[in-house]
């Protein structure tokens, strides 16, 4: 049974800035709209972005580094976005731009947020300061570049430090100890700008370093090097957004904890595998997850391809794993899935969070706890992250809750399809509107164990 998925929503929005930045047409191949993207698409809009659909392409004219600048900016996306956004009008610090909303408390607090996402990522100065309306300018300097537990740069501010540098002519060096969701910056390299991006370590120096470093005991880390220089113009390219990883993950889920004939295969194709995005998927095989990359493309300057899975084998179970920040870290979004597969895994499962979301994450571990406790399994919440003790057989748990989070929704969502309750997971409209189409999908993997019992009754 093959599936096609919904797009990468976070490569197609940072494909939609790239291909404002061209100067000429960027062509999307095999083209659907991912969730949510056509209203970003629409707000680029402003900026001179014009496409259109022909067929199974989507057309992208952009206009270069000579793209409009509205004076009244978006505040009503994620930060991601609206962060990119911003960076885009930053280029000019003498325009005057504007935050505004409904004078109520709902419009009140949405331009509070947004200050305060603005000055965490930019420096300005404020023109006027209103309850409901922000007037301000650009700096032309930039906030120091700070790095997280990790030792890296949080995405957004490095997908920001890059755009800026891009804009502005900058020269850019930085080092990582590893990275999280670099997809802006190879999709830079493919359209292109002039960048050098690689692992350093051991073998970037000479003999006589080597051994001195050896004699003195001292360990080299490896690390990730990202360099800009000027780039004056961007070239018209060829590009395609793979499908959603975090929906692969349901996929692999659903097909492992489901009580699916050994036979069973499911397939979804043209998957995101860039191992900075789709960390989770690569968690999960750690697990004993039973599936594999049958066809694996290296184009538009990073990596996706078809993926099968297959029911684990008679006997067998998932296997508890201790998972650290830096591994949870490429898939943060994603972990609700590997805390459900821990339900069913033979010892115990830590998911350690990295430290800089511990605290904004603490309330939802609490209630993604509360949900996994109806299977029977022992779920303990704790600073760091959770610690889960799985059972041999979970045949118990429903009147799950996804609350506001879709992840968490989808993720229980899987939970429940896969113990076959009637009742769907409350508040599922959350995951339709994030991943339209995909619980009807899973449903449709459950119908391969309805064809396999019909088959017997004959």
């Amino acid at each position: 049974m093959d599936f096609v998925l919904n797009p990468d929503r976070e490569r197609f929005q940072l494909t939609l800035v790239m291909a404002l930045l061209v100067n000429g047409r960027t062509v999307l191949e095999d083209f659907a709209w991912a969730a949510g993207v056509e209203r970003f698409a629409n707000a680029l809009k402003e900026f001179g972005l014009d496409y259109v659909q022909q067929g199974h392409q989507l057309v992208l004219t952009g206009k270069g580094f000579q793209y409009d600048l509205p004076s009244l900016l978006p505040i009503d996306f994620d930060e991601e976005c609206n962060v990119m956004l911003w960076t885009l009008a930053s280029k000019d610090v003498e325009q005057i731009y504007t935050f505004a909303a409904e004078a109520d408390d709902a419009g009140i607090a949405q331009v509070a947020s947004a200050k305060e996402t603005l000055q965490k990522y930019f420096k300005v100065k404020a023109v006027s300061d209103e309850p409901a309306k922000f007037t301000f300018t650009f700096g032309y300097d930039e906030p120091s570049i700070k790095k997280d537990s990790l030792g890296n740069v949080a995405y957004i501010m490095r997908n920001r430090l890059l755009l800026r540098g891009l804009l502005r002519s900058d020269y850019i060096t930085f080092e990582e100890k590893s990275t999280v969701h670099d997809q802006w910056t190879k999709m830079l390299m493919y359209f292109g700008v002039k960048m050098k991006y690689e692992g350093r370590g051991m073998e970037q120096l000479s003999e006589l370093e080597r051994r001195m470093m050896i004699a003195r005991g001292q360990k080299v880390e490896r690390t990730q090097f990202t360099e800009m220089a000027e780039t004056k113009v961007i070239t018209a390219r060829e590009y395609y957004v793979p499908g959603d990883a975090t929906e692969a993950l349901a996929f692999a889920l659903l097909t492992t904890i489901s009580s699916l004939p050994k036979t069973a295969k499911v397939c979804v194709k043209n998957v995101d595998l860039n191992s900075s995005r789709a960390g989770a998927l690569t968690c999960f095989k750690r697990m004993g997850a039973s599936f594999e990359t049958v066809s694996r493309r290296e184009r538009y300057g990073d990596v996706y391809g078809d993926i099968e899975m297959f029911p684990l084998n008679p006997g067998k179970r998932l296997q508890g794993r201790r998972f650290s920040e830096d591994a949870i870290a490429t898939g943060v979004k994603d972990y609700p899935f590997l805390a459900v597969a821990a339900c069913f895994a033979e010892g115990e499962t830590i998911l350690r969070l990295p430290k800089e979301c511990r605290k904004e994450l603490r309330p939802i571990n609490d209630a993604l706890a509360e949900n996994l406790r109806k299977t029977g399994a022992e779920v303990g919440v704790y600073d760091d992250g959770l610690v889960i003790r799985g059972l041999e057989t979970v045949v118990n748990g429903s009147d799950f809750d996804g609350g506001e989070i879709p992840e968490i929704g989808l993720a229980l969502s899987v939970l429940s399809i896969a113990l076959e309750n009637d009742e769907p997971v409350a508040h599922r409209e959350v995951v339709e509107k994030r991943f339209p189409g995909i619980l009807e999908k899973l449903n449709q993997v459950m119908n391969l164990k309805n064809e396999k019992q019909e088959s017997e009754e004959k």
